[in-house]
């Protein structure tokens, strides 16, 4: 999921805001916030970790990758023997970090999986063989749509998406104005926390903006009241969710 963001955040005035996405991601948000004059806790319910796939190296054409988060957990020799290769990114923030971990050709894909598949499709002859470096927990979308190309794709798990052992304390019936989801495996996390407790982890009037509509259709039903749906899956279309505070 892409982390650029270029819309411009309306005036902060000292609003609260919770952010639960894995680190480093988190702070990078959380500046863009304080920048804008947001108050930005940063309380991550998730985290990603490196998964060691063993890799078969065939003659592919192209790698793909979906998050910034593949390069981070890849082993570098397998990198290392893949970046000679022209690399079909999901975003503009994807290949950005492409190009640091040395990809020379790094071509970006439009910003969501379906946009990213009919760039490949764009690129690579039917049949070509690619690699996808990819997250555990993902959205069977991308897969879907190569595949309907008639481009061989090869998936590899490189990393995993977990929830993560925090605490609530720091968060109960703070004034939040809004609560950032980026994940269903988030959403799932901060439900089970509310389950936990008789008493309200949040104020009633809290907002919930999240990545796509199935993050919020995880949530308790009195939050989902208050939640609302980014219009692309990316930190942009939640920062255009701002407009509701």
């Amino acid at each position: 999921m892409e982390i650029s963001s270029s819309v411009k955040l309306p005036e902060g005035k000292g609003r609260r805001i919770l952010v639960t996405r894995p680190q480093p991601a988190a702070a990078r948000t959380a500046r863009l916030l304080q920048e804008a004059g947001f108050i930005a806790d940063v309380f991550p319910l998730t985290k990603t970790q490196g998964l060691s796939p063993t890799v078969e190296m065939l003659d592919y054409a192209a790698v793909t990758a979906t998050s910034i988060n593949a390069f981070r957990h890849a082993d570098p020799a397998l990198l290392e023997g893949l970046k000679h290769l022209p690399l079909f990114a999901v975003g503009v923030r994807t290949a950005e970090v492409a190009r640091e971990y040395g990809f020379q050709t790094v071509i970006e894909g439009g910003g969501d999986a379906v946009r990213l598949a009919q760039t490949l499709a764009a690129h690579l002859p039917p049949q070509a063989h690619i690699i996808y470096l990819a997250g555990r927990v993902r959205q069977p979308v991308f897969e879907e749509r190569v595949h309907a190309t008639g481009i061989i794709m090869r998936t590899y798990d490189i990393y995993d998406t977990v929830a993560t052992n925090f605490q609530p304390d720091a968060i109960i019936n703070q004034p939040y104005a809004a609560v950032l989801l980026y994940s269903g495996v988030a959403a799932s996390s901060l439900k089970h926390l509310q389950e936990q407790r008789a008493e309200p982890l949040l104020k009633a009037d809290t907002k919930f903006f999240c990545i796509a509509p199935r993050v919020a259709e995880l949530l308790p039903e009195h939050w989902k009241n208050n939640s609302f749906s980014a219009d692309h899956p990316d930190e942009n279309g939640i920062f255009r969710l701002f407009q509701h505070i």
